[in-house]
């Protein structure tokens, strides 16, 4: 196993020696000699498909962006067993909205070409025979895009940039018309046949919101007040610890509120620190679905460009997204249940405000 590891370390420092335009040229040879991967055939007949291979976007919130696209995809192959090919942080999430697909997943620190465990994927996947390959990921890897490769599939189908042939043999453009990054992906759906447009209904178990109660009521928060959940180890990192902690502090002000400060993953030094001097209770470090009955108990969520923001859209609950202003359309759609406020630069104190007064307004206008 090392020198199996070590020569695909030399390969791939070798290949990095060489020019762009080579490396491309070369790898473009490999699958089109090689692998003989097929030319577009047409027309296809969706219902007849046995194997797709879908691999999903690395960013978790580029992932969430693909949820209803892939919702949309999945009921026109009915026939076909579907693999999906992403990373544990991504895996950790679809598999609560597809638990029937097969997961493939991986660390994104494997993910070089000629590593050990992608080598490994290549010869499983180029022997699989899929009818189609579907690459969601805008900017994928050479790595992932030499996969997509040698799965050998008849259609091979990405966004418009994310490949050249014979990586990719059908290109789909996001309609520029639309700014939401969830309706841009849908074209996706569209070029094959979808014409309804699914919901993803996040479901919750009874076993699951006991754990929650049991949480809350060892983290003496009074089951009858508001909660308000904080995307703490965003802000944290986005903003620092002085804007973290102003919010913070102007959000627990209010009357009949508990504010709770949630985390994704285990949170560093620095950030234990900032929330250990909050005195707020903290939830970090759960699965997917813990984290989704927590925001179901919550009145309501502040949040920005993270799996939280999305997670809380998805489910429905009010929901105050704090984005930059160039980037805010793309990722936040706004609604009767969710608000974006936007920034130029970093947040300020006007943007705390904002945020305290969107807070009280927002959970009336939803229960009204």
């Amino acid at each position: 196993m090392e020198k199996s590891n070590f020569f695909g370390k030399t390969g791939f420092f070798l290949f990095k020696l060489l020019p762009p335009g080579w490396r491309a040229g070369l790898l473009k040879w490999i699958i089109t000699v090689r692998y003989r991967s097929p030319s577009l055939v047409c027309p296809w007949n969706c219902a007849s498909m046995k194997k797709i291979l879908v691999i999903l976007p690395e960013d978790p919130v580029e992932a969430f962006h693909q949820i209803n696209n892939y919702l949309r995809i999945a009921p026109l192959f009915k026939n076909a067993k579907v693999s999906i090919f992403c990373t544990k942080n991504v895996g950790r999430f679809f598999r609560l909205v597809h638990p029937d697909a097969e997961f493939n997943e991986y660390e994104i620190s494997s993910r070089f070409l000629f590593s050990r465990e992608f080598t490994a994927w290549g010869k499983v996947f180029s022997k699989e025979e899929f009818d189609l390959c579907l690459l969601l990921e805008r900017s994928p890897d050479i790595s992932l895009l030499f996969l997509v490769g040698k799965t050998v599939a008849p259609i091979r189908a990405g966004y418009s940039g994310a490949g050249d042939f014979p990586f990719l043999n059908i290109h789909v453009t996001p309609s520029g018309k639309r700014q939401y990054l969830a309706d841009q992906n849908s074209i996706m759906a569209q070029i094959f046949g979808a014409s309804e447009r699914a919901k993803m209904h996040w479901r919750v178990s009874k076993e699951t919101v006991d754990e929650i109660t049991l949480m809350m009521r060892e983290s003496n928060v009074d089951e009858a007040t508001r909660l308000i959940g904080i995307d703490a180890g965003l802000f944290y990192t986005a903003f620092g610890f002085e804007w973290t902690r102003q919010l913070c502090n102007m959000l627990k002000a209010g009357k009949n509120r508990t504010c709770c400060l949630f985390i994704d993953g285990e949170p560093d030094s620095g950030l234990s620190e900032f929330v250990s001097s909050m005195r707020l209770p903290v939830f970090s470090n759960l699965s997917p679905s813990r984290y989704a009955a927590l925001v179901v108990r919550c009145a309501c969520f502040i949040s920005g460009r993270s799996v939280f923001f999305e997670l809380t859209n998805l489910i429905g609950k009010p929901l105050i997204g704090v984005f930059e202003k160039a980037v805010c359309s793309t990722y936040c759609k706004q609604s009767v249940s969710t608000r974006g406020i936007t920034y130029s630069l970093t947040p300020d104190e006007s943007t705390i405000r904002n945020i305290a007064d969107l807070v009280d307004s927002l959970e009336e206008k939803v229960n009204n």
